[in-house]
């Protein structure tokens, strides 16, 4: 195991959220995400691998390849450099996934973007964030822009601090909380998967969604997340074949949490758990007001330290089991997987995450013009939804592998209608 004291050691642990991927990567579900920035100019391809081979060095715990082992998956170092590729329509290689001699990311270039896709192997959304901005900063830096201060990025003359290394479930485990409780199976859009990813992208004003939000006295990310499971409800309610099965009648959202904002962390690695907001149908009908109301009650109890320990409590929990960690590779996928199944994606019927406000170095903010975000293909939700905002740029992607768009049209349909002006883009490309 790779220790504080000793950064040079040649191989680390996942930590306890990355655990399950290896063992569910799939090209339908290969966990890869995307980040990208666009700049102002087009992009130099031979200065960004430049600022690439300067800055990567800095981020050891992202040096490295997914290898499998008798017992568990494991991180082997690799000092090499990954290599620049074309950018591509949407976040669907799996390539990132997969054991063997392949970087856990991917730097890409077109035109004037700037993308990376990560496995979720490798970090969450909070360490990408600070890669891909020090990434753009540096390249920026080459380019002739003086950069007097890296923050919220990372300088890459610096070295790593052994607490960006930490797995931060095994730090905050509290062996006397006790595990959450189950979810039922809840509501899937009802539309056949096809090997076809499509990624709807609408732009608005982030001054507009927060005047609407606030008007409801709620978070936006709140706000957001009622009007995805109003669009469900109708969405189902239009369905011929709706279903009378309890599952039929739950809608859900998995809603990520960076837990660092609760539990101080620095490190680099995965450290996000999630809250569930849901409306049960067999209550009856509910109007957007009523909807509104839950969401935030929900999430207020559920964002919480306590309650989101109890997620690390059984997680940590099951990953020092004894009889789990003498159970050989092949078994534990098979366990991992059918886990993933269960507790990962029959319980909810969508997912949408919000990384928030992207803030870079003052220094560049005249070359940067915007950021994105996707999330990869999931045949059994089928749909999810990334946000981030830059500026007063509110960007909201939804992923599908389904080949209706009525969810995604409602949903911005319903943002008009409210009075937010909305800019709706759409790509796709094969799985």
């Amino acid at each position: 195991k790779l220790q504080e004291e000793d950064h040079r050691q040649t191989w680390l642990t996942l930590d306890n959220a990355a655990r399950i991927y290896p063992a569910v990567l799939s090209e339908w579900s290969p966990d890869v995400y995307r980040l990208s920035v666009t700049l102002r100019a087009p992009v130099r391809v031979s200065i960004l691998a430049q600022a690439l081979r300067t800055i990567f060095p800095r981020f050891p715990y992202f040096q490295v390849h997914l290898q499998r082992g008798l017992f568990w998956y494991y991180l082997q170092r690799d000092d090499g450099i990954p290599d620049l590729h074309p950018l591509s329509s949407v976040p669907v290689s799996v390539m990132p996934g997969r054991p063997g001699n392949t970087h856990l990311l991917r730097v890409q270039a077109r035109g004037r973007t700037i993308g990376v896709d990560f496995s979720h192997v490798l970090t969450d959304g909070s360490g990408a964030v600070r890669f891909l901005g020090t990434l753009t900063t540096q390249y920026l830096r080459l380019q002739g822009v003086p950069i007097t201060g890296w923050k919220p990025f990372l300088d890459p003359e610096e070295q790593a601090s052994p607490e960006e290394y930490e797995d931060a479930y095994d730090r905050y485990f509290d062996r006397s909380s006790p595990g959450p409780p189950g979810l039922s199976p809840a509501y899937h859009l009802p539309d056949p998967p096809r090997p076809l990813y499509r990624v709807i992208t609408g732009r608005m004003s982030v001054r507009d969604a927060l005047a609407l939000a606030r008007s409801h006295r709620v978070s936006l990310t709140e706000y957001l997340v009622a009007v995805y499971l109003h669009s469900l409800a109708q969405v189902r309610g239009s369905s011929v074949d709706g279903g009378d099965r309890t599952a039929e009648k739950i809608l859900r959202i998995e809603v990520p949490v960076d837990m660092r904002r609760l539990c101080p962390s620095q490190t680099m690695r995965n450290f996000s758990l999630y809250v569930s907001p849901e409306i049960d149908l067999r209550l009856g009908p509910y109007e957007f007001h009523d909807i509104v109301q839950r969401v935030h009650h929900s999430m207020s109890l559920q964002v919480d330290r306590r309650e989101l320990g109890r997620q690390i409590a059984r997680n940590v929990r099951a990953q020092r089991n004894p009889l789990i960690r003498i159970m050989p590779l092949v078994l534990k996928d098979l366990l991992l997987s059918y886990v993933r199944d269960r507790m990962g994606e029959r319980p909810y019927s969508g997912v949408l995450t919000n990384l928030g406000r992207i803030v870079v170095p003052d220094e560049i903010l005249p070359h940067v013009e915007g950021f994105g975000v996707m999330l990869g293909p999931n045949r059994h939700m089928k749909t999810n939804c990334a946000i981030l905002s830059y500026g007063d740029e509110l960007s909201i992607n939804f992923g599908s592998v389904i080949e209706s768009r009525k969810l995604e049209r409602l949903f911005f349909t319903h943002m008009a209608r409210a009075g937010v002006a909305v800019t709706v883009a759409e790509r796709s490309s094969e799985l």
